[in-house]
C-alpha cells in the first residue's frame, strides 16, 4: 500500500471517529484494504480502535 493512501485514511480519522466502510466509500477502495490500512496504523500506535470505529490516539 502507499504512504499516501496511508496518509488519506489518516486523514480522515483526524476529522473524527470513522468506521471502516466510511474510510472504503470516501477513498474509493475496497473494504479489506481498508481494513488493512486502519490496523497498520493501530500497529503504529496513530490511531485506536474502539469497538468498530478508529479514532485518533490522544497524547
Amino acid at each position: 500500500m502507499s504512504e499516501e493512501l496511508k496518509n488519506k485514511v489518516l486523514d480522515l480519522v483526524k476529522e473524527g471517529d470513522v468506521a471502516v466502510a466510511y474510510v472504503a466509500k470516501k477513498l474509493n477502495i475496497q473494504h479489506m484494504e481498508a481494513i488493512r490500512i486502519l490496523e497498520e496504523l493501530v500497529a503504529e500506535g496513530k490511531i485506536s480502535k474502539k469497538g468498530k470505529r478508529y479514532r485518533i490516539v490522544k497524547a
